[in-house]
Order: C-alpha cells, then structure tokens, then sequence
C-alpha cells in the first residue's frame, strides 16, 4: 500500500489523504478546503480516485466534496450528510449531488472489494465524527480524524484506549492542539459553570456567539440556563439542526421543550417554505418569541453565531449586555476572518457589553494525543492536521514515542 497526504503535514485544514493499494484501487479519506489562503493550490482535487470517505462535516475535512464528481462514491454518516445539507439550505444552495453512501460507528465495510474499514465513532465538537481502521494488502491504518477527550462523548475516548485495535502498522494522527492550550476551560463541564455564574445575575440579555452544530456546546449552554432558570433562545437554522440530531439521539434537548424559545426571523423562516417542513414551522410558531425580549430581557439568552445589530442596539437601553464568545479566539483574527469578526471585535471594546470568552476546544491537547497513541502502540506514528510538526515529534519523543516520521505533503510513502 501506498500513502500520500495531499495536504495537512505542515497545516489545520484542508486534510486529504490518499490510499493507493497493491491493485490500483484509490481511497481518499477526507477532501477539506484550507483555512487560510498561505498555500490556495486544490488542483488534487480533480485527480482520480474510486472511493472517498468522509470523517465528520467540517469545511476544513469535506468543503471540496464537490469536486470530485457524481460518479464517485462518498461515504459519510447520515448525520453529516443531513449537517451539509442543512447549512446549503439555509444559504440557498442546492443540496449535494453524488453517490452517497451512509456509514455507522462501529459497523465494518468494505469499499472497491479492497479495503476493510471500520468507523468508530469519537469525542468532537460535532455530534458525528469518526476515526477509521483501513486494512487492505496486509497492513493496518489507523487514521485518528479530529478528537478530543474532554467533551460530553469522552467516554467513547475511553473506551477506544481502554480496548484498542492491534497491530496497527501506521497511526495518522491529528495534532491540532500544538502550541495551542485550552487556557481556563479544559472540559464542557467547565464551560458550563463559567456560563451560569455569568448568566445567574444578567440584568440584561446574554448572547453566547458558537457554531449551531457544536451541540456539545449547545447543551453546555442549555444546562447553563436550565440551571439559572433563563430560558435558551435560537434562531430558525439552529432548531432545524436539534430537528435532525435528535433523529439519532433522543436525548438532545428539542424545540418542544419549554425552556428554549426561537426567534423566527422572517429570512429564515423563508428557507423552510417547502411541505417538509410543515411539522416543524408549526412547532416554531408555538415555541417563538419576539418582542418579548424586549420586556424582560434579563429571563434570556441567546445562542447565536453573530448578534443581530439592531437587536443589540435595542437592548442597549436596558444596561450591560453579555456577549460570551465560545469559539476559537484564531476567527477574530484577519487570518482566519469569517462575516461576523469584524462586529464581533466591535463589540468585544463596546463599554455597553461585557464580553467574555469561555471556550474549550473540540481537539485533544497533548496529554491526551501522547495517551492515545502509547494506547495504539503503532509500528510507525505521522502527525497530520498540524501546524507544528517537528513540535509534535520532540513532545512525542519526551514520553519515550521515538516512531514519529514527519512526510510531506504531495509525496507517496510505502507502507
């Protein structure tokens, strides 16, 4: 078998890794765009291939699935296809075009009679991420996808390092957290207090700026507001992702619940005109709210991923609003500018906002890499999805891992 790593040796984001077995059949695991514009070059993207598998549905792991063509089988989990789906409805976009095949944790598979994979299911800030097992001529991959053991599924961390596939001749592991800490919120659980001893005494309204498909935060926030009896307001987007992730977990807090509320902007609300959504504008309509925030703002707080404007400079005139960022601080920078950075930081020196920003990251800090993979106990050990490789290696080193290879991007290594 040979591998190739198109891109993610030297970076975060735009992962793609290319298996070549003994027969010429090509996987490729993962197809992201690049977070930054530093190397912009995706013509990879356009290469032949038989297979792609797709880990979990971030932009920096699946934003070029497109390229590849309708002819080429996608495997992917049905929530993640569903997220994708959700977000190009909401922007106008049709949804994706292709052959798609749905995957389970834990359900082994086979792609062009070649390779035996099996998916398991991982801690991350989505509600479906997998790391996969890929056997083909022999060998043993293990590719980590992004992970973490901090968030509100650390069990299935626990239980991959407690009973640890064998044998495994190369271990492709994230390495995100390089240089990078989790500062004063290494856990949800932490992240969850720090909100309610805000929240508890709000005289005003709170924004909590995330991603809508962060539901580990989301139930952070939740739990945060159950408890210091607020109720949770979202937007129309954001209930239709609780709609599909409670498909697959019952558990997940619902728009029917009386503690969250949605603001039905009318935007929105536009997205959703189709029948198929019948059921689910009725629910919005019992469950909205409007102008009520504007008798009692300090009963609420809401979930968001930019504050609207005009609704900030209407609450202005209760007191001090709260604006809590819950997200990497790396998108209030020009680097990896987003639509929201440049009001965001507006706010963040507004003297009519208080802004904090509680936050723990969806990736493994080093500790947790290092427990890993002496778990795994691999033949042979490559960092990906890092900016900081030959950091990696010395870290790895440091604990007694003396098989780390740092590759290239663009270079095919016999296994």
């Amino acid at each position: 078998m040979k591998i190739k790593i198109y891109r993610g040796t030297k970076e975060i984001g735009g992962t793609c890794i290319e298996l070549t077995a003994d027969n010429g059949k090509i996987l490729w695991i993962d197809l992201g765009s690049p977070l930054d514009n530093k190397n912009p070059n995706i013509d990879y993207a356009k290469n032949k291939v038989d297979a792609l598998l797709i880990s979990y549905p971030h932009q920096d792991h699946f934003g070029l699935i497109e390229e590849i063509g309708t002819g080429v089988p996608v495997y992917i989990g049905q929530l993640s296809l569903d997220l994708i789906n959700a977000t190009k409805i909401f922007r106008n976009l049709p949804p994706l075009n292709g052959n798609y095949i749905t995957i389970k944790p834990w359900v082994d598979f086979t792609i062009s009679d070649t390779f035996n994979i099996k998916p398991f299911l991982t801690d991350h800030s989505t509600p479906e991420a997998f790391a996969f097992l890929i056997e083909a001529d022999g060998k043993r991959v293990f590719y980590s996808g992004d992970f973490r053991a901090s968030g509100r599924k650390g069990k299935v961390y626990t239980h991959l390092i407690d009973n640890p596939p064998k044998n495994i001749d190369l271990l492709l592991i994230e390495g995100t957290m390089v240089e990078r800490t989790n500062h004063l919120y290494s856990t949800e659980v932490g992240v969850e207090q720090a909100m309610f001893n805000i929240i508890k005494d709000q005289k005003n309204l709170s924004f909590i700026i995330s991603s809508a498909q962060n539901i580990d935060r989301f139930v952070s926030v939740f739990k945060a507001c159950r408890k210091a009896q607020k109720y949770l307001v979202i937007d129309v987007y954001s209930a239709w992702i609780l709609e599909l992730v409670r498909k697959q977990s019952k558990n997940i807090p619902s728009i029917e619940w009386k503690e969250i509320k949605v603001f039905d902007h009318p935007g929105q609300l536009e997205k959703i005109k189709d029948e198929v959504f019948d059921e689910f504008r009725t629910t919005i309509n019992q469950q909205r709210v409007a102008n009520s925030v504007f008798t009692n703002p300090s009963d609420y707080v809401y979930f968001v991923r930019c504050p609207n404007e005009k609704l900030v400079n209407k609450l202005g005139n209760f007191g001090k609003i709260n604006i809590i960022y819950s997200q990497w601080d790396g998108y209030l920078t020009e680097e990896h500018k987003n639509y929201c950075t440049d009001y965001i930081n507006t706010l963040k020196m507004d003297r009519g906002c208080s802004f904090q920003s509680i936050h723990t990251s969806g990736h493994a800090t080093v500790f947790d890499l290092i427990k890993f993979a002496k778990a795994l106990n691999p033949g042979n050990i490559v960092p990906i999805h890092t900016a900081f490789p030959e950091k990696f290696r010395l870290e790895f080193q440091h604990k007694g891992l003396l098989n780390i290879n740092l590759w290239d991007d663009g270079k095919s290594y016999q296994l």
